[in-house]
């Protein structure tokens, strides 16, 4: 047995996911940089108080991007290409309009929020300035970065790599120009960023006119009551990941607040470098929990544990050895981090240094707790992921800075942070427990169903004389399986080898379920053999569907 097929399709699938969720992270610390290094520290200060705004665009990212994703996905795996499409077409509308009726908002009642993020009356000026053209970035940001994700899983990853890396480096180059040699002020590195995305926008559009595409807009039966109602579903389904970053937006506002009180624009511009340092390493680790939130409903709903513990311990360890890398430089070096925003060799260097190096003891919790997040999420198990992201990223730390504050001041607030998120690892470790003590067929952290593991075999074959073969076709035998059945599960898969080149593997999943038998195929070949085996081998009992860019068939024998 070997996982090559969905290691590949992992791979294949990474970076694009790490470029979707750095899509505004990576510009919101691009432009802290420029601006601590041009404008100045009030200009820092001033967006650290925005945070909580700009976070609301990976609010929705998930909301829809990943709700609608995983809904698709698993119509996807159940055959039903119409339903798939239909929450495509209901995730992107609810994006839309959504996303507009926040800049609306946001425009109207500008004073009033700008008031009630609490800023000093020395940022006040930057906050508008750089707030104006922020904005308008809103819903052109969240369609990018939601379609994106549609994109991703499409077969099309290299394309939604793209999408995201053209906005960037086109926010980066401006950023220079607009600040260093214009000297436009603060609003030139959001007029960069809007500039960037309306741009990657633009070029999205070379997606609706592929005729490779899979995903497609189905209007003609939407109702507004099935419109309401399928978006509930995919807030239902997106809300944990999105809820990780509401929790957020509260917490970084309660954050603010404290800092902003006890330390002033200092207190703003240490905790604007910490969450900096802390989206640079999450965006590895979300990029690895959005690739498996992918791929998780393909394999679960499946019920092929093998390959979902194998991929799940990959990103895992992954993971891990890069946040502890990261997390042994900025305590080793945190100069390496402070240089780029300017506050290395300041007065209060001590105060900062020893700030950043115990909010990194955060980076190795939290890839546990993410990782169980997205995982979670992907096998729909809603209440699970709720308690890790509500405890993680909001309860966890303020109870810390409660409890801690008397005895250690401020620097609570730091550490609070990988308090919070060990926590939210132990409390969900202990419900998991009770929970399988009321559904006993699933076992560990992962709800493995482990009455089926045995009855389960994985197969991946490299032509059509492999040796794996015989074994499994030795094995089917051994199930009673008819002559028949297995005389056309023989022919589909020469078909499969016959017609593609040489390097195409099929990856076999097998799994009795005592009243039937299951046979799942997955290559990465020509999608038209798929079409010839359709029309070819057309039967009930044979369902052909393309999902995640490989071909996918399901043959299944039934007991007599």
């Amino acid at each position: 047995m070997s996982n090559e097929i969905i290691t590949h399709k992992f791979r294949e699938l990474l970076l694009p996911s790490i470029l979707i969720a750095m899509a505004l992270n990576i510009t919101t610390i691009v432009d802290s940089s420029f601006i601590a290094t041009f404008i100045g520290h009030n200009g820092q200060a001033a967006l650290q108080v925005l945070s909580p705004l700009i976070l609301l665009i990976t609010i929705f990212e998930w909301l829809f991007g990943l709700g609608g994703q995983i809904l698709s996905l698993n119509k996807r795996a159940e055959f039903d290409l119409e339903g798939s499409n239909h929450y495509f077409t209901i995730a992107m509308l609810s994006t839309i309009v959504l996303s507009i009726i926040i800049i609306i908002v946001c425009f109207l009642f500008e004073n009033s929020i700008i008031f009630a993020l609490h800023p000093t009356i020395a940022v006040i000026p930057y906050i508008k300035a750089y707030g104006f053209y922020l904005f308008i970035c809103f819903p052109i940001v969240t369609v990018l970065g939601v379609l994106s994700q549609f994109i991703r899983v499409d077969g099309q990853p290299k394309f939604a790599s793209l999408l995201i890396i053209v906005p960037n480096i086109i926010n980066i180059i401006l950023d220079y120009l607009f600040l260093g040699v214009f000297n436009m002020g603060i609003e030139g590195a959001s007029i960069a960023m809007l500039i960037g995305y309306i741009i990657g926008l633009l070029a999205s559009f070379k997606y609706y006119f592929d005729s490779k595409r899979t995903f497609k807009f189905i209007l003609s039966k939407l109702k507004i009551r099935t419109w309401l109602t399928s978006t509930l579903e995919i807030i239902k389904v997106g809300l944990p990941g999105a809820s990780m970053g509401v929790f957020n937006v509260i917490l970084i506002y309660i954050m603010n607040l404290i800092l902003s009180g006890a330390l002033g624009e200092l207190g703003l511009n240490i905790f604007n470098v910490c969450l900096n340092s802390l989206l640079l390493i999450s965006i590895l680790i979300v990029g690895f929990s959005e690739t498996l939130s992918s791929i998780v409903p393909i394999y679960y709903s499946q019920n092929d544990f093998y390959n979902l513990n194998y991929i799940v311990r990959k990103a895992i360890t992954a993971t891990f050895i890069c946040s502890a890398i990261f997390t042994a430089f900025i305590l080793i070096y945190p100069d390496g981090i402070l240089m780029f925003y300017n506050l290395a060799q300041m007065p209060n260097d001590a105060l900062i240094e020893n700030a950043l190096r115990i909010y990194s003891l955060a980076f190795i919790p939290m890839v546990f707790s993410t990782i169980l997040i997205f995982y979670y999420e992907g096998i729909e198990r809603t209440l699970e992921s709720g308690i890790i992201s509500s405890i993680s990223e909001l309860f966890g730390p303020l109870l810390f800075i409660l409890i801690l504050h008397p005895f250690i001041g401020i620097t609570s607030v730091w550490l609070s942070f990988p308090l919070g998120f060990i926590l939210s690892i132990v409390i969900v470790a202990i419900h998991v427990r009770f929970v399988l003590r009321k559904e006993p067929e699933y076992s560990g952290l992962f709800f493995i169903k482990k009455h089926l593991i045995e009855k389960t075999r994985n197969y991946t074959l490299k032509n059509k004389n492999d040796n794996v073969k015989t074994e499994m076709f030795n094995h089917l035998e051994s199930l009673n399986v008819s002559s028949s059945s297995l005389k056309t599960v023989d022919l589909i898969i020469n078909k499969i080898f016959d017609s593609n080149d040489d390097d195409v593997d099929i990856e076999i999943f097998l799994i009795d379920y005592d009243d039937k038998i299951i046979i799942n195929m997955k290559d990465e070949g020509e999608r038209e053999v798929m079409k010839n085996i359709e029309k070819e081998f057309s039967q009930e009992n044979i369902k052909i569907s393309e999902v995640l860019g490989f071909n996918n068939i399901e043959y299944t024998f039934i007991k007599s």
